[in-house]
């Protein structure tokens, strides 16, 4: 482990070295280095001697854009501080093979090798010792520099290639994610469709032959039978939209609620909780309207739970206060209810039976919610229960 952090940051680093944002740091860093050797290494360097050195050191910088023809001219430099030089040109010699080093990092095939054999030249050119040395210290002085630049190119082309490695691996890993989700989905589709939407189309057919059966029947049975056939007719809709949204592999089917239709949606809600016995007073601003498709299905299940809970919990009797705002960039939903009455064990206690706030409902609304960055809150407010949620409008959704 210990290993691969580092080579990490090796490879970071020779990146960093390499990368042209970083030529202004690198040169400065050279040009303090050249002059601390000429000032305190150099036994008394000539003008000449600066210029040939800080010339160099220059040139050097090029690599980064014309690497082969960089290490060429600072070869020559060094070749001009071998026989005009007062002093040793130590400075061109390291500028060479910084510029080798770098063509090698940059480049393969001829060009290290040709301009490996320039070096070598110059060296050759400028005879010291007995010729055994005086070969040696060429085949070296040219030699090195192109290792290392290989080394650091392999270096640079193994982290690419892991890079590219993970990435399409990445990419494998989401495509059969997609996949399973694809095949999960499209099972939750078929046992929508074979099982439940077979039983609500045989309930809703049983409801309207009972309707016609009994014509004489009270008005109040009608008007159930009536209520639950519509009911029945909206879920058979809503499973319908439900079994083509999951079947849709890119999900991009239609939504089940538009943003336009929202109000009407909303109210219909309303309505239907009143027919048992629910009294609601509904605040809904006109421009709701201007909520996404996401935004507009979310605040009708957010509704459509209330009402559900206030039902199951509060009973007929209850009263509600259902309001919508536009507010700071957000959509506040607040749906608030007193239960039935004091004296009924759904009045003051519905707020305690439902303060743990587990059921799968609100579970699900708090995930639902939790998924578009907003806030979800069912609580007891005193006597009475309230269900609160902040939703972020005009605002990309988390992934």
């Amino acid at each position: 482990m210990g290993f691969v952090v580092s080579s990490a940051g090796v490879t970071r680093g020779v990146e960093s070295w390499l990368d042209v944002r970083f030529l202004p740091v690198r040169l400065l860093v050279l040009v303090i280095a050249a002059m601390g050797c000429l000032l305190f290494l150099a036994d008394s360097p000539s003008v000449l001697d600066w210029t040939i050195g800080l010339l160099a050191v220059l040139v050097s910088a090029g690599g980064v854009r014309w690497p082969f023809v960089t290490s060429l001219l600072v070869s020559g430099l060094l070749v001009l501080g071998f026989e005009v030089g007062d002093t040793g040109p130590v400075v061109a010699k390291v500028a060479a093979a910084i510029a080798l080093v770098e063509l090698s990092a940059r480049r393969s095939g001829w060009q290290p090798w040709l301009a490996a054999g320039v070096l070598a030249g110059a060296y050759l050119l400028h005879p010291h010792g007995d010729l055994a040395a005086h070969g040696y210290r060429a085949v070296v002085m040219a030699g090195a520099p192109v290792l290392i630049g290989v080394l650091l190119r392999t270096a640079r082309e193994g982290a690419d290639h892991a890079l590219r490695e993970a990435h399409e691996i990445a990419q494998r890993r989401d495509a059969e994610v997609a996949a399973a989700r694809a095949l999960e989905r499209t099972a939750i589709a078929r046992e929508l469709h074979d099982l439940v939407a077979h039983h609500v189309s045989s309930t809703v057919l049983r409801v309207g032959v009972a309707r016609h059966a009994m014509p004489d029947a009270p008005p109040g049975a009608l008007e159930v039978l009536d209520d639950i056939h519509a009911s029945g007719k909206e879920t058979l809709t809503d499973l319908r939209r439900l079994v083509a949204i999951l079947r849709d592999p890119a999900m991009t089917g239609d939504s089940f609620i538009a943003p336009a239709d929202l109000p009407a949606a909303l109210a219909a809600v309303v309505d239907r909780a009143r027919q048992s016995g629910i009294t609601v007073v509904a605040e809904v601003p006109d421009d709701v309207i201007d909520v996404d498709a996401v935004l507009a299905l979310t605040l009708l299940r957010l509704t459509q739970e209330g009402i559900s809970n206030i039902a199951k919990h509060a009973g007929s009797g209850a009263t509600a206060r259902l309001t919508i705002a536009m507010q700071d960039g957000d959509v506040r939903f607040m749906l608030r209810d007193k239960g039935s009455s004091p004296k009924s064990s759904a009045g003051n206690g519905a707020a305690a039976n439902r303060s743990g706030g587990h059921g799968l409902g609100l579970i699900g609304l708090h995930e639902r919610i939790e998924l578009l960055g907003g806030e979800f809150a069912a609580s007891a407010v005193g006597a009475e229960w309230q269900l609160a949620a902040r939703l972020p409008f005009g605002r990309p959704v988390s992934s």
